[in-house]
């Protein structure tokens, strides 16, 4: 990793750990406690999008790997359901630049969606699932993680309620 890279790294970890200890760093310890999201051993599947919400998440695990008193293992993951690679290549530039080097694999998400005749939204979902679950036990991980902000999981809940899901 050259400087420049290691350098940004250190300031988004310094930054969720000193300017956003309160609004992130602070609930996510919380709640990985109070829920016992990680037990020793674990090798958790930190599944990345491309967007801020999961490289925020797969920056904090990897900074909780290093400081916490129970050892896990993240293993970092980007599923491609079939983006255009010049997207592609700025989702793992803008990983690379805050020091995360997911392992991609693809899939045929996007003609499967593109294809299909009622609810795309359901089949996509239920599709990226499966693949990642997949994907995360292929790999020998035991927990996935995703990166949501709490207006995704309105979002989600609310299309499952409206669609019956």
């Amino acid at each position: 990793m050259e400087a420049n890279a290691h350098d940004l790294m250190a300031a988004a970890e310094r930054a969720i750990t000193t300017r956003f200890r309160k609004t992130i760093w602070k609930h996510l310890i919380s709640a990985m406690k109070q829920y016992r999201m990680t037990e020793p051993g674990d090798r958790i599947a930190v599944c990345i999008s491309g967007g801020k919400d999961s490289l925020l998440l797969a920056v904090c695990m990897r900074m909780m790997a290093r400081y916490t008193d129970i050892p896990f293992e993240p293993c970092f993951l980007l599923m491609d359901p079939g983006y255009d690679q010049n997207k592609l290549a700025v989702f793992l530039r803008h990983a690379a630049r805050l020091g995360i080097e997911p392992e991609v694999f693809e899939t045929d998400i996007f003609e499967a969606v593109n294809a299909a005749k009622r609810s795309p939204c359901h089949v996509c979902a239920a599709m990226r699932r499966g693949y990642l679950y997949r994907a995360a036990m292929d790999r020998g991980c035991n927990k996935i993680a995703l990166g949501h902000h709490f207006d995704d999981v309105v979002e989600t809940v609310l299309l499952s309620m409206l669609y019956g899901a």
